[in-house]
């Protein structure tokens, strides 16, 4: 039974729980393993920093601080666990409980954490699509001569034209329901883990291959590499050792909230965590540290190519199925927070609706517009993700520290799924962390020697425009007086009757 038809009385007999309107409740056509499988588009976050990563500082160093990050999404997903319990109907993920958490404190700050949010995924969706359109181009198209020179911004070769293209294709995925992008992520997935097998199986049985762990090494070209040098690659990784957190966005789209939310969260962590040990040891030991930094981005055909020789575009097809993943999941999750923030009245209204198939179209469409923009104007990869991952990891800190404020502020309000209390400790200390590599990220992104002031002055910017849109929403559309500080009591406690009885749909 889909929740658009579902009752909504509360099992609250003290009527302590306040219920959402039906017509903002989405279908419940998803499993946990649709969660996952949306989540399989971190390792293509891994692809996407390796190259710059592992030059940088090296192999294993880059190891090191890819599964101790991995190790805190793992620790961050069981706390949003909780809160997707919490807020089964809601959805838009941490950026939700980031604004549901701080909004009694200054409310433009849980509105700037959710558009940062928003700009963290959606941004990643243009980088995707630059990198799938090198893949392409050097598997297929090697010698074309494609450019289009534009007055300003980035001129467009190939691999920018097919980015573009597959930006609009994602969009149209999502557009005509979540259903049928699960249903294509699961095809893609499977060839995704089967890309997988053959980078990590390839190098111990190929004859054409040459493993050496003496690859590896704890400097890159960054010398000499200190723990400012460290804390800034971790802040820039963030995005793809944190993002398995993208399953608590379709909760209200699961067909059981709190159990698929919460195994989808930590089952996703774990997988990635062990990836993103075994991945980067396999392809830098085939490779050497020396040619992916020469090669930070198509330094994966070239892997393929050590492994399968001739035979090597066979290997790089399902990881450009995964980069469709990737980017199906960028403009979902980047569309559904958008959505959740405007639903929570954290921007404007316009961005709050769904359209007839039950996703919200205005926000995945304003989100492909925005990713195309951006890609004009930025262009590098590595410089897109600078300017992004301030408002991502800002909106992942926050929300870590609404867990604290929610148990603080609400410790009464039903919590299905529960933590022990020395979580509020564990909480307290990844606020911390992630706040210091913040703050160092963004006083020193120069060190990385792919970005600069003007990355740091956009993702500011992006972040300044959050707060306008959340005091044009107040003033102009909502004509309520300006609240910095929201008093009101909470809504987002929602569980529904048939939530009890769904254990035999959860299959």
């Amino acid at each position: 039974m889909n929740s658009t038809n579902a009752s909504t009385t509360a099992q609250d007999p003290a009527g302590q729980l306040e219920q959402m309107p039906a017509e903002v409740y989405m279908k419940r056509t998803l499993t946990w393993r649709d969660g996952f499988v949306f989540a399989l588009n971190m390792p293509i976050g891994l692809f996407l920093t390796l190259g710059y990563t592992v030059g940088a500082i090296g192999g294993w160093t880059a190891i090191c601080i890819w599964v101790v990050a991995c190790f805190f999404g793992f620790l961050q997903n069981n706390l949003f666990a909780e809160m997707a319990a919490m807020m089964p109907n809601r959805s838009g993920g941490i950026s939700v409980y980031a604004y549901e958490g701080w909004k009694r404190y200054f409310a433009p700050l849980g509105a700037v954490a959710a558009f940062g949010y928003w700009m963290g995924w959606s941004l990643s969706l243009s980088v995707e699509g630059v990198v799938l359109g090198t893949l392409i181009e050097q598997a297929f198209f090697p010698e074309n001569n494609v450019l289009i020179s534009l007055p300003i911004g980035h001129d467009l070769g190939l691999p920018y034209l097919i980015a573009i293209g597959a930006i609009v294709a994602a969009w149209a995925l999502n557009y005509f329901g979540i259903k049928l992008a699960a249903s294509i992520s699961k095809i893609t997935g499977v060839l995704l883990i089967i890309g997988l097998l053959v980078l990590v199986l390839g190098p111990l049985i190929s004859p054409h291959a040459d493993f050496d762990i003496t690859r590896l090494s704890f400097e890159g070209d960054s010398s000499p590499l200190n723990w400012q040098i460290i804390v800034v690659w971790f802040y820039i990784t963030a995005w793809t050792t944190y993002g398995t957190e993208v399953c608590a966005s379709f909760t209200a789209e699961y067909r059981n909230p709190t159990k698929d939310a919460a195994k989808a969260l930590r089952v996703s962590a774990l997988f990635i965590l062990g990836l993103y040990f075994v991945v980067p040891y396999m392809v830098v030991g085939s490779l050497g540290e020396e040619t992916v930094r020469a090669n930070p981005v198509n330094y994966i055909g070239l892997a393929f190519d050590e492994i399968l020789g001739s035979w090597a575009w066979l290997g790089q097809i399902p990881i450009m199925a995964a980069f469709v993943i990737a980017m199906m999941t960028a403009t979902a999750d980047g569309g559904r927070s958008l959505y959740g923030i405007s639903r929570s009245g954290g921007t404007i209204k316009q961005l709050g609706t769904l359209n007839r198939y039950g996703v919200p179209g205005r926000a995945l469409t304003t989100d492909m517009i925005i990713n195309i923009a951006v890609l004009i104007l930025l262009g590098e990869p590595i410089a897109i993700l600078l300017a992004s991952n301030l408002g991502y990891l800002s909106a992942v800190t926050l929300a870590v520290g609404a867990f604290v404020l929610l148990r603080k502020d609400e410790p009464h309000t039903i919590r299905p799924l529960k933590l022990q209390s020395y979580w509020i400790a564990i909480a307290c200390v990844l606020f911390c962390i992630n706040s210091f590599a913040i703050v160092i990220g963004v006083l020193n992104p120069g060190l990385t020697g792919y970005g600069g002031l003007f990355e740091t002055i956009v993702g500011i910017g992006i972040l300044m425009l959050a707060a306008v849109f959340w005091f044009y929403r107040q003033k102009f559309q909502d004509k309520t007086k300006i609240e910095w500080r929201v008093k009101a009591p909470s809504t987002h406690s929602e569980i529904t009757a048939d939530e009890g009885t769904s254990k035999e749909r959860n299959d």
